[in-house]
């Protein structure tokens, strides 16, 4: 579904990524992990268009991204969720959520309202308070579900449980679980290996702009000598895993 071929991005005069080839696949959620400074977040930019693009492509559907504006890639259907600064926070949680809808109906508003607060209840109970004033894990719900109003075909999150408390974390990937259910892409940055590791499908590993590994969450688990490596992680157990099926798209 999106390809990505000899891909060499950065900032500036500054190569972040090196040669970088790989793919990810329809309605599937794919990690990607690696140590700091590995390139993960620059890759996920790059996709979005916020990196300088040395050479390589990026296509989805066979369609070229590079070059394009937000606005475009936005009607490609694809939707990023940065780390920090991905609400209003002077705003309340409702108005925040609009600005997912603001192409739609009056009509079509209240429905998707509707279906964002049954997707993420806690939104629901939050609706009047201001986005500022809520938990971290509170604030994240909002972000997702203002990029899931969207109505994306693929979801770029730059690291969901950055600083959230462990039940909070397994509340983010459950709904990113969900949305991938209901035929969303995930392409989702991780530091907490260890966690995202129980959910994802797939998994990429980098390392100093380069990629290191690819495979099923089950064969990285499997590797012990990489997991230690460059994860730094203990053998966390699967949960709900999708069986991954070879494909052409």
């Amino acid at each position: 579904m999106l390809e990505i071929t000899d891909l060499r991005a950065g900032y500036g005069k500054l190569e972040v990524l090196h040669d970088v080839n790989l793919s990810f696949q329809a309605n599937l959620f794919t990690a990607v992990l690696g140590p700091n400074g590995s390139g993960k977040s620059t890759l996920l930019k790059s996709i979005f268009g916020i990196t300088h693009i040395f050479s390589g492509s990026i296509q989805l559907d066979q369609n070229e991204l590079v070059g394009l504006r937000t606005e475009a890639l936005q009607r490609h259907r694809i939707a990023y969720v940065p780390q920090r600064a991905n609400v209003f926070a002077a705003m309340s949680v409702k108005d925040n959520l609009l600005l997912g809808l603001r192409q739609s109906s009056r009509a079509e508003r209240r429905e998707r309202l509707s279906e964002a607060y049954e997707l993420f209840p806690i939104l629901g109970k939050r609706e009047g308070q201001q986005a500022g004033q809520l938990s971290g894990g509170e604030r994240q719900m909002v972000a997702m579900a203002i990029a899931w109003l969207m109505q994306p075909r693929v979801l770029l999150l730059d690291e969901p449980s950055a600083g959230l408390a462990p039940v909070v974390v397994k509340d983010v990937f459950q709904t990113l679980q969900t949305l991938r259910d209901s035929g969303v892409t995930l392409v989702v940055v991780e530091q907490n290996a260890r966690s995202v590791l129980r959910w994802c499908d797939y998994v990429y590993v980098m390392r100093e702009g380069r990629l290191v590994f690819s495979g099923t969450a089950e064969a990285c688990l499997a590797d012990e000598e990489m997991v230690k490596s460059y994860l730094g992680v203990g053998m966390p157990q699967p949960v709900n895993r999708r069986p991954i099926v070879q494909s052409d798209d």
